[in-house]
């Protein structure tokens, strides 16, 4: 009864917006006779009243419309018949109706089908059980259920239209559309053949080999096998799910464009990606967002969360999993235990390695780190080690005033805990400045030293154990014999304003490049006395370990 009078509805609506645009048309269309053209044999009556039947190959005309079947009762005053079997009508050039039975009124040309009823257009057949067609308006419904079939398309609804003039089809409740290259279920869904256009309203659902698309109103272009969603729609496969404002897929190139409010993610990755604009690229295996755009790590415990100009993620579609991220231009990430900037990075899912090129600076607790390049190395969701490849420098506030600093060629630092543990210096020269302070945190000296290569044992952050190998030069100054010059290693550089503070700060914009803060150091005009180094606790001192 519901679908009764829904069809009731949507059938007056329709025909009114029809009528109108036809008015004109149908007021100056003047009644027009039926007119007999063959019959076998013909049966009258005057019990049966005003009737004449037909019998055997009957053929009859109605302005530019023929009708065919194999018997007919025709009503001469009312200008009507009624048809029976193998019932065929010819509408136009492109249109034809069969049935088992018809009902036809010459004066409103209104025609009703019943039994194994089939309309053909051109390519295009719809079966039902019952259909009624207006060749005013040129418009055929049926009230329950018809399948269409159009080259290798079947679509099927509860009930629907078709306009001949227009070649469109509107087909309402549990749409159905079914081809070799995908199936669709919707509510709502208008298709016209004549462009190849078909447009849906309502919760629709779209399936195909690579993907499902989920949507509540769009369009989808048959020929090109282009598909358009609005209204926040979801696009997701085995391993990835993408929401935005709107999508496009062309299915031919296995691209997915989304546009505003995007957020995709891969399950297999593990990551988070948003922008305004992202591309999904199936058949060369890699999406990039950009405009906004961040990605957010969460395999496990602290989120990593990572901004750059333009992010691109790429995976093996065979293999179905993730092979790298990589951010490009003004990256800057956070994470609770670790911070970084850089033009270019780059996570390695294979190894878990992260690779920052361009003006790296890297954040560890108190620690800043940068170098030319620098890799991370990452162990159960946590930094295992830190290579700083050229003119690399570690840099750690101390707890009071001035610097700790460590410098060298390439300098490796393995990680426990997310704190710095060992840190290996290699290259031509290794060089550090450290300061050490007694157990009530008052200073003892300023300890500067340089070798070829070094190696310095951490504990609670603290320099624990200095081993010094080849070209040694070590020398403990008091803090007043230190001038304030001294207190760098050439190329220092505190970059704390470019750190990012958190999650949210990863948007802000820094320079590649801080303000420079270079000093080169001044050599005291005296050496410290031998007293001041052997008087200090041991405990809190580095412990030298020289190796000529």
């Amino acid at each position: 009864m519901k679908a009764k009078v829904l069809f009731i509805l949507s059938l007056f609506l329709l025909l009114s917006q029809t009528l109108v645009a036809q008015e004109q048309d149908t007021v100056q269309r003047k009644k027009t006779r039926i007119h007999i053209e063959h019959y076998d044999k013909a049966v009258y009556s005057k019990s049966m009243g005003d009737v004449q039947r037909l019998i055997g190959h009957v053929k009859m005309r109605h302005d530019s419309a023929y009708f065919f079947c194999d018997s007919a009762y025709f009503y001469q005053k009312t200008n009507s018949f009624n048809a029976y079997q193998n019932v065929h009508i010819i509408v136009n050039d492109s249109v034809e109706i069969f049935s088992d039975l018809l009902d036809y009124d010459g004066n409103t040309r209104f025609a009703e089908f019943f039994d194994h009823v089939k309309l053909i257009d051109d390519s295009t057949t719809l079966y039902t059980e019952y259909l009624t067609y207006d060749r005013n308006l040129h418009l055929a419904s049926y009230p329950d259920s018809a399948t269409t079939v159009r080259g290798d398309k079947t679509l099927k609804s509860h009930y629907g239209y078709y306009r001949d003039r227009l070649k469109e089809f509107s087909f309402f409740e549990n749409v159905e559309v079914y081809s070799p290259k995908y199936q669709m279920y919707t509510d709502t869904l208008y298709y016209n053949t004549g462009i190849e256009k078909m447009w849906f309203q309502g919760p629709t659902t779209i399936i195909n080999k690579e993907n499902v698309l989920e949507g509540t109103r769009g369009y989808y272009l048959v020929n090109e096998d282009h598909v358009h969603l609005y209204r926040r729609p979801y696009m997701h496969n085995e391993t990835q799910q993408m929401w935005s404002d709107s999508i496009f897929y062309d299915r031919t190139r296995g691209l997915a464009q989304a546009y505003d409010q995007v957020e995709m993610i891969d399950t297999s990755y593990k990551v988070v990606m948003r922008g305004d604009y992202v591309e999904m690229w199936e058949n060369k295996g890699f999406s990039y967002a950009t405009d906004s755009a961040y990605a957010v790590s969460y395999d496990g415990g602290d989120s990593l969360y990572i901004h750059g100009d333009t992010l691109f993620m790429y995976f093996d579609k065979k293999q179905e999993e993730a092979k790298k991220l990589i951010a490009r231009r003004h990256v800057r990430f956070f994470k609770s235990d670790l911070q970084g900037k850089c033009d270019t990075l780059t996570y390695l899912k294979a190894d878990s390695t992260i690779q920052m090129r361009v003006a790296p600076i890297l954040w560890a607790e108190d620690s800043q780190l940068s170098g030319t390049d620098i890799d991370i190395k990452l162990k159960d969701h946590n930094v295992d080690w830190v290579l700083q490849k050229g003119n690399a420098f570690i840099i750690s506030q101390d707890s009071i005033e001035g610097f700790n600093q460590i410098k060298g060629q390439d300098i490796i630092s393995r990680f426990k805990n997310g704190d710095i543990h060992r840190v290996n210096v290699d290259g031509d020269k290794a060089e550090t400045i450290y300061w050490i302070r007694d157990d009530d945190g008052g200073t003892i000296g300023i300890d500067v030293s340089n070798s070829e290569t070094m190696v310095i044992e951490m504990e609670n952050q603290n320099v624990s154990i200095i081993k010094s190998f080849k070209e040694i030069n070590e020398t403990m100054y008091p803090e007043e014999d230190l001038s304030e010059s001294s207190r760098y290693l050439p190329g220092f550089k505190w970059h704390d304003e470019a750190r990012p503070k958190d999650k949210d700060d990863i948007f802000r914009r820094v320079e590649a490049e801080m303000p420079k803060a270079e000093v080169a150091p001044e050599k005291p005009s005296e050496e410290p006395a031998e007293a001041v180094q052997e008087e200090q606790p041991k405990k809190h001192r580095p412990r030298k370990e020289n190796n000529n």
